[in-house]
């Protein structure tokens, strides 16, 4: 792993800095890679925060069913709080979650606020995800085609953010690339 560095392209500690993108875009490798190179991160992974959920839990895959958009829902409200919760504390918090469309991502942006925002969404061609999915151990696996998502957070998610085709990229270079870029092209809040 590269050096630390001291919050480059992020003006410093404090802020939150969303990684999203569909399920095989590299974000929660990403998002380690980034956080372990800033002197004073956090990851919050959207995948543990959905894991605690013991009984009762639904996919929420087949939005807009009204229970898996209400857990949808609150999964983003308490990533936020503990994304918010880190970066008072002076941690740049670095939150690995597939962001589906502009309502979840408006309520992550407003409940993060004053803090700055930052929205970079991994976004490799749908082969590359499908591939990078079948290479996982099945226990993490995603057992859906992700072409509808992709589609879908296209269309509704167009213009928010930076958009990265991460595809010929390692985890390493494309941290590079995120902590290089994204405090200048993933500003969605300057807070």
């Amino acid at each position: 792993m590269a050096g630390v560095v001291r919050g480059r392209g992020f003006h410093g500690s404090g802020g939150c800095l969303i990684l999203s993108g569909l399920p095989g875009a590299g974000k929660s490798s990403v998002g380690r890679e980034v956080a372990g190179r800033l002197e004073r991160s956090a990851l919050v992974s959207g995948d543990a925060v959905a894991d605690m959920i013991v009984r009762g839990r639904v996919s929420v895959v087949r939005l807009p069913e009204p229970e898996t958009r209400r857990q949808l829902l609150l999964r983003a409200r308490n990533i936020c709080s503990l994304a918010g919760n880190f970066a008072d504390a002076g941690f740049t918090a670095v939150v690995d979650h597939v962001v589906p469309d502009r309502e979840v991502l408006d309520l992550m942006i407003g409940l993060l606020r004053p803090r700055p925002v930052w929205y970079v969404v991994l976004a490799p061609p749908v082969e590359v995800c499908r591939a990078r999915n079948a290479a996982r151990p099945e226990r993490e696996r995603v057992d859906y085609d992700v072409a509808p998502l992709d589609r879908s957070m296209r269309q509704r998610l167009a213009g928010a953010g930076w958009w990265l085709d991460t595809a010929g990229m390692t985890v390493a270079e494309t941290a590079e690339l995120v902590l290089e870029r994204a405090g200048e092209l993933g500003v969605v809040s300057e807070g």
